[in-house]
């Protein structure tokens, strides 16, 4: 029996007939040639941190923790090339070397950047575009083991920016990025009524802009983010201290304690907001205030819609929430991205609002997923590659304008679906290599 993987929320896990860990492109070609002609599927995985099982196979899996150097940096240019496996704390502190950043970080950053742009990870602001959209060069390799290098302008380059691990394995990626920048972080309380009607506004307030909302409040916490010459005010001390005892230990507890009384949920969100979910202000290096520490473990769905039809989306989660009495231990997220080009981005030609529902697990966790994810279904909702969704065939062909030309690249790149898992053959159908 082979070595078991486990995904950081605990809830899948795959036992592959084979482990890789390639040091070098190389390596991972012939590795790939290898298992297709073989006829045996290949994924990588990265960090672990999908709540999708995007990364999964009983096949052979591929780590690429031994390719996680920096090639290359053109501070002039602000362009950075690094190896496919180097997380993305490791690309912030690498960049910040050298007095440089990314202009957008999702909440956490212990992914691999080549697992983060191929999921659609993306942070919260309508003057920044996800991850993948800093992606301006390009190195994977294909099903028959050869090496495709995407330069900016290849249009393919924009399919494989949000490539779902289905194109190939990612070697090697050329960012953009900026000079490096300090923030200053400012919490405020909104009533959920005032949010909803002035979503749009409230989006668009600032550079950075994110709500949080702890479902049976009344209230939200809306995060902005204007950039600062002020001296920072967030210290190392403080974040390992939110990580290894306020989150692994505090949250954790009250956590556990909903879920073995959900009677008692309502009245430790009442405390959870009322201590955490306040008027604040805080500063700090960039990474520093726009990720958290790692959270306590639990599961996520989030759905990508129209900016448009934010307002509705969390009017809609909200009664059925209240509707239906549901207890829910976990904050909503709510975040915005402008429109972007890749092919299978949730942001693809729109500008958007992610709405995150969270939950660890306890009794009323399923009623308020399916119940979530059929909102944002009526919605023409976009999932997020990476978190727990059940779109199907019919659904991403309806959704995603580019699905059939996506489609069609993966045919040419990988004809005998070397590439392909559970997770794809839902999305876009056990015989989505046969499509003419």
């Amino acid at each position: 029996m082979g070595r078991r993987h486990v995904s950081w929320s605990g809830h899948l896990s795959s036992t592959p007939e084979e482990w890789a860990a390639p040091a070098s492109e190389a390596e991972v070609a012939e590795l790939v040639a290898r298992a297709s002609a073989a006829g045996r599927r290949v994924k990588v995985v990265g960090g672990g941190h999908s709540f999708s099982d995007i990364g999964l196979t009983d096949g052979v899996l591929v780590t690429l923790d031994r390719m996680r150097g920096v090639r290359a940096v053109d501070v002039s240019a602000r362009r950075i090339t690094v190896q496919a496996g180097i997380r993305l704390h490791e690309l912030v502190e690498a960049l910040a070397q050298r007095g440089l950043g990314l202009s957008i970080l999702g909440s956490v950053a212990q992914q691999s950047i080549a697992g983060a742009i191929s999921t659609g990870t993306h942070g919260s602001s309508l003057r920044h575009q996800n991850l993948a959209s800093f992606v301006c060069g390009m190195r994977l390799v294909t099903a028959r083991g050869e090496i495709l290098s995407l330069e900016e302008h290849d249009e393919r380059l924009a399919a494989a920016r949000v490539g779902l691990g289905a194109l190939g394995v990612i070697t090697e990626l050329t960012l953009r990025c900026e000079p490096l920048i300090t923030l200053v972080e400012e919490g405020e309380r909104v009533p959920v009524g005032d949010l909803i009607r002035d979503l749009g506004a409230i989006a668009r307030s600032a550079e950075y802009v994110k709500v949080w909302w702890l479902p049976t409040l009344r209230h939200a916490n809306v995060y902005r983010y204007t950039r600062t010459d002020a001296s920072p005010t967030v210290s190392t001390l403080g974040r390992w201290v939110d990580e290894a005892v306020v989150n692994r230990y505090l949250f954790t507890g009250l956590i556990e304690a909903s879920r073995r009384w959900p009677r008692l949920t309502r009245s430790i969100n009442s405390g959870v907001g009322a201590v955490y979910l306040r008027s604040s202000r805080r500063v700090g290096r960039y990474d520093r205030v726009l990720t958290v520490a790692m959270p306590p473990v639990h599961r996520e769905v989030e759905y990508a819609v129209p900016m448009e039809q934010g307002p509705e989306a969390i009017d809609r989660t909200r009664a059925l929430i209240d509707g239906k009495g549901l207890r829910v231990n976990f904050v909503m997220e709510i975040r915005f991205v402008k429109g972007d080009d890749a092919w299978m981005s949730p942001a693809y030609g729109r500008d958007t609002c992610y709405i995150g529902a969270y939950m660890a697990e306890s009794a009323d966790r399923q009623a308020y997923f399916e119940g979530f994810e059929a909102i944002m279904h009526a919605l023409g909702g976009r999932p997020h590659w990476g978190k727990e969704h059940t779109i199907r065939p019919e659904q991403v062909r309806r959704v995603f304008p580019m699905a059939e030309r996506f489609l069609a690249l993966r045919r040419r790149l990988d004809p005998v679906g070397t590439f392909d898992n559970d997770c794809l053959r839902r999305a876009f159908g056990a015989g989505w290599l046969s499509y003419s």
